[in-house]
């Protein structure tokens, strides 16, 4: 089984300066592409919220496709 990545990744500010709020184990996508360890989430990939960091400024988000990373994003970077 492969062990998962783990990743903090800073994206360019949201066009909506509000912050987001997702339950833990919530389903989100992602609003922009993002690189993990030379490989590519794309945009609008789902993911799994994991948890959440300062009142839903930040999230740990799991994704399973196209492989299994979990990465740490900020709220506006994700859409229910």
């Amino acid at each position: 089984m492969e062990h998962p990545t783990m990743a903090s990744v800073a994206l360019r500010e949201s066009p909506e300066p509000a912050i987001r709020h997702f339950a833990e184990l919530s389903v989100v996508a992602l609003n922009h592409a993002v690189a993990v360890d030379g490989r590519m989430l794309a945009k609008g990939s789902l993911g799994t919220v994991v948890a959440a960091y300062h009142d839903g400024v930040g999230y740990e988000v799991e994704f399973e496709h196209p492989f299994h990373a979990v990465v740490t994003l900020e709220s506006g970077n994700l859409t229910a």
